[in-house]
């Protein structure tokens, strides 16, 4: 079941979502011991919902799932000590766990490129990044505590010289890509830094143009089985049928692309 949560609009200062608020509404742990238990990305439902649903008719196998930001859900894995699959927006987060000794295998499955999204109504004072940093425009960044996307805004302010100005822009911080695509739709911002995949499956209500590839590297959706697992070989099956071929296509569907 996936948590979504949001801030409140009339923003006029730089608003955070709570880590906490999304953990007070997380569910305990998988639904049934038999059932495998899955933390994900939130910005990666839409293959993943789909993917889930094609496993447990090739399997029988159910997968109950936890949609959330990257960086909250290594909290939450944290705090719960319970968990099969770990699904995160990056790499990062399973090099974290591996660093704990936490992952007993893990396996790259798409790339999460970064782009920046804009409300078709900003669209003619948007158009490249340096705009982003124009007095007046509106930004939304992701909280880089809270997500992969976060994190790789960060490297991109730091690396196009623009920080200090876009920052200045910047009126709401969200703690998933999702949240922060909403934003843009709706306009409550001109503009934000979000995954390629939300710009594709959004592409009737934003428009969004591709970012300096020098300024990021590209982070790696990564599968991982969790050592706290009690079906460590039912939980490899799933992450090796995330990252097949034939997953990476439905992915490729929603716009992500393949690791190379």
């Amino acid at each position: 079941m996936s948590k979504h949560v949001f801030v409140s609009n009339g923003l006029r200062r730089i608003l955070f979502v709570p880590l906490f608020a999304f953990l007070l509404i997380a569910p305990a742990g998988p639904a049934a011991a038999q059932d495998l238990f899955m933390y994900c990305g939130a910005g990666l439902r839409q293959p993943v919902d789909e993917l889930l649903n094609t496993y447990f008719q090739q399997t029988g196998k159910k997968v109950n799932v936890e949609f959330g930001g990257s960086g909250q859900q290594i909290t939450r894995f944290k705090a719960t000590g319970q968990g099969d699959i770990f699904l995160p927006g990056s790499h990062f987060y399973v090099d974290q766990l591996k660093e704990m000794g936490q992952v007993t295998f893990s396996l790259p499955v798409v790339l999460h490129i970064p782009v920046v999204a804009v409300n078709k109504g900003s669209a003619e004072k948007v158009k490249t990044f340096a705009d982003l940093a124009k007095p007046g425009i509106r930004v939304g960044l992701g909280d880089p505590k809270a997500m992969a996307l976060g994190r790789t805004a960060e490297d991109i302010l730091d690396n196009s010289g623009l920080r200090e100005a876009v920052l200045k822009n910047t009126v709401v911080r969200t703690a998933t890509v999702k949240q922060l695509t909403l934003y843009i739709v709706k306009g409550e911002v001109d503009a934000g830094i979000i995954a390629r995949a939300d710009g594709c499956q959004n592409q009737d209500k934003l428009v969004y143009f591709g970012v300096d590839p020098s300024w990021y590297k590209p982070d790696i959706v990564t599968a991982a089985v969790l050592k706290t697992s009690p079906q460590p070989e039912e939980a490899r099956k799933l992450a090796e049928f995330l990252g097949s071929p034939a997953s990476v296509e439905v992915f490729g569907k929603y716009g992500f692309l393949p690791v190379k």
